[in-house]
């Protein structure tokens, strides 16, 4: 096995996260910790000057501010400098309370009136903010979108998201990360997110001998010369506080 530096893998998922109107799409299974590498990749463009929006179909905020600063994601320091927003479907679908001003709630949000509002989000409360600056979007989570609306709901939104890409990315730099836990979704959808997506990450996990064990494969780039790659990944900690993520490339 040969061990790689986290930044030349993120930094090759960068290269198709930096395509204008692009999806890059990371998927796991229910024990992986896939999921980090989205927040890793998400707070990477953040660092080089990008705009964050994140789309919030999973958790109250508070436990989604928890999960990224296991990745060294500062939510409300971001948000101080106006570097990041939240769109809080999932708070504004079940009535959480919210009391932070950078997160944006959705109206009465439905399968059908989702997308027009969101749109009106952008053109009211995240264009003004972002600037000129690229705008990268992170989807927590898909099967959380599934769970809220249903799984051919999902399929029409994940349609109308590609359609605002491509509207969008005319006059703004705009891209989007997905991630999806592919043990709560059918293989119809999950082949659908495939046929979507630009960049394509897969993680794969099993439990041997008290030990989490990480293979994930790199499915596909915009590159022209890329092949397909397969590492063997973890996650170690550094002080008790930050984490930071391996690779060891097994062919």
């Amino acid at each position: 096995m040969e061990p790689v530096l986290e930044m030349d893998v993120v930094g090759e998922l960068l290269k198709g996260s930096l395509e204008n109107g692009s999806v890059t799409s990371i998927l796991y299974d229910a024990y992986s910790l896939g999921w980090t590498l989205g927040f890793e990749v998400f707070r990477t463009l953040l660092d080089g000057g990008f705009f964050g929006v994140i789309h919030n179909y999973s958790l109250p905020v508070p436990r989604l501010v928890s999960r990224a600063s296991f990745m060294g994601l500062n939510i409300t320091e971001l948000s101080k400098k106006n570097s990041l927003r939240i769109v809080d479907i999932f708070g504004s679908r079940y009535s959480v309370p919210i009391s932070d001003p950078y997160v944006i709630r959705v109206e009465n949000p439905s399968e059908d009136t989702l997308t027009p509002k969101i749109e009106k989000i952008y053109r009211e409360s995240i264009y003004p903010v972002s600037g000129d600056r690229g705008i990268i979007k992170l989807v927590y989570t898909l099967d959380g979108t599934v769970v809220m609306f249903g799984e051919k709901p999902t399929l029409r939104l994940l349609n109308s998201e590609v359609a605002f890409l491509a509207r969008e990315s005319i006059s703004h730099r705009i891209s989007a990360i997905i991630l999806l836990n592919t043990d709560v979704v059918s293989e119809r959808l999950v082949a659908w997110v495939s046929s979507i997506s630009d960049t394509m990450v897969a993680f794969r996990s099993s439990i041997k001998e008290d030990e989490l064990v990480e293979r994930m494969i790199i499915l596909k780039t915009p590159s022209p010369h890329f092949e397909p790659v397969t590492y063997e990944f973890r996650i170690s900690t550094e002080n008790g506080k930050a984490h930071n993520l391996h690779f060891e490339r097994l062919n």
